[in-house]
């Protein structure tokens, strides 16, 4: 019957019918078919009439959607647009309100992976506006747990572990990121130097360009991201702090990161000018704001990764593998809150606020930003 493709009900009620140990004869008598039937609905060979599923889902005490074994699916298109659609409304609803819509998504879509870890992720981003955040936080890790235990694609693995390990580290939690992660980095063998040269055997050069543009492009990434992490670390070896910013400076400028993934190129300034406060360096830490707000009045919103004159075979790639690849995490009025709230709001930056060139700064980035 063909209203029952896409279903996966023989294999469904198959295991059902072993769980609870009854036999195919005693389905048959409750239902009034008889055990050849049975058998053949287990097989996939026929389906039970439409009228008969309520009286099976009564037997097993299911509702018919579980019996059928429905897992309804979302394309990575609709994903995206369910994404930034939730997010704008926890600018304009209480965050209780929009919960309640994610948790509906949840329950009515628990099987498809790619949409639990989007949500897991968009829980992540506001989970601060909850009134209780650690419980939203441990909302979720379960969700990435699940996706973890049944998914059966490591790509989807590897992003819930990452997902599930930030909201360890937000929960103070460090020894369960470890756990989860491990303490030791393993050593990366080029797997996307080998896939290139494979590619290129096969007479496939600009899948192998590809290959290649997009290895770069991550590991430049990388680069910026642990060095710009590892400025806290390294405060009290000012030597090696300095190279550290000459370096990143050098980078960020040859390799046009402000235009690549501007949230880098942002995340690096402001932090780099917490550290140099740190150090009472305050002429440093000014540099470091100054370059910060000089590139937030460059930004255009919605703020977007994008290829370059140069890494310029990455659209595709961001289009299908990245799941937030071609759009903000956050709502724009989110955004550009947490933008401006980066100078005005963390207290390390107090000693600056009597200066003319810091106040200058902060009413500029309130006129770019359109914030009062």
């Amino acid at each position: 019957m063909g209203y029952m493709t896409g279903f996966q009900f023989a294999t469904r009620i198959s295991t059902l019918r072993k769980e609870i140990g009854i036999t195919q004869e005693q389905v048959a008598q409750y239902v009034g078919v008889s055990k050849a039937a049975v058998s053949k609905w287990e097989t996939g060979l026929s389906y039970p009439d439409i009228t008969l599923l309520p009286k099976l889902a009564t037997f097993f005490n299911l509702s018919i959607d579980a019996l059928l074994g429905y897992e309804p699916q979302m394309t990575q298109e609709n994903i995206q647009k369910l994404y930034t659609q939730l997010a704008e409304k926890f600018s304009i609803q209480t965050f209780t309100e929009v919960q309640q819509e994610i948790e509906n998504y949840v329950k009515e879509y628990y099987s498809c992976f790619p949409l639990l870890l989007e949500l897991a992720l968009l829980y992540l981003n506001y989970h601060k506006q909850a009134e209780h955040p650690e419980e939203v936080l441990n909302r979720v890790v379960e969700l990435c747990e699940r996706v973890r235990h049944h998914t059966q694609e490591y790509k989807y693995v590897h992003k819930a572990e990452i997902v599930e390990a930030t909201a360890f580290l937000m929960l103070n939690e460090a020894e369960k990121v470890l756990e989860l992660l491990g303490d030791h980095i393993q050593v990366e063998f080029g797997t996307e130097n080998i896939i290139a040269t494979a590619q290129t055997m096969m007479n496939r050069p600009d899948k192998a360009r590809e290959t290649l543009q997009i290895s770069m492009y991550q590991h430049l990434f990388g680069l910026i991201s642990s060095a710009t992490d590892s400025l806290m670390l390294e405060v009290e070896n000012i030597e090696h702090f300095d190279e550290t910013i000459k370096r990143m400076e050098l980078l960020i400028k040859e390799f046009h990161v402000e235009k690549l993934n501007v949230n880098a190129a942002l995340v690096f300034y402001i932090k780099a000018a917490y550290c140099n406060m740190m150090q009472q360096r305050h002429e440093e830490a000014m540099k470091m704001l100054q370059l910060y707000g000089r590139l937030v009045n460059s930004l255009t919103f919605p703020i977007h990764l994008k290829g370059d004159a140069y890494f310029d075979l990455l659209e595709n790639w961001m289009r299908k593998e990245m799941a937030l690849g071609d759009f903000s995490p956050r709502d724009v009025a989110s955004i550009k809150k947490d933008i401006l709230a980066n100078v005005t709001d963390h207290p390390i930056l107090a000693p600056l606020q009597e200066r003319q060139d810091y106040k200058a700064l902060i009413l500029n980035l309130k006129h770019h930003l359109n914030l009062t």
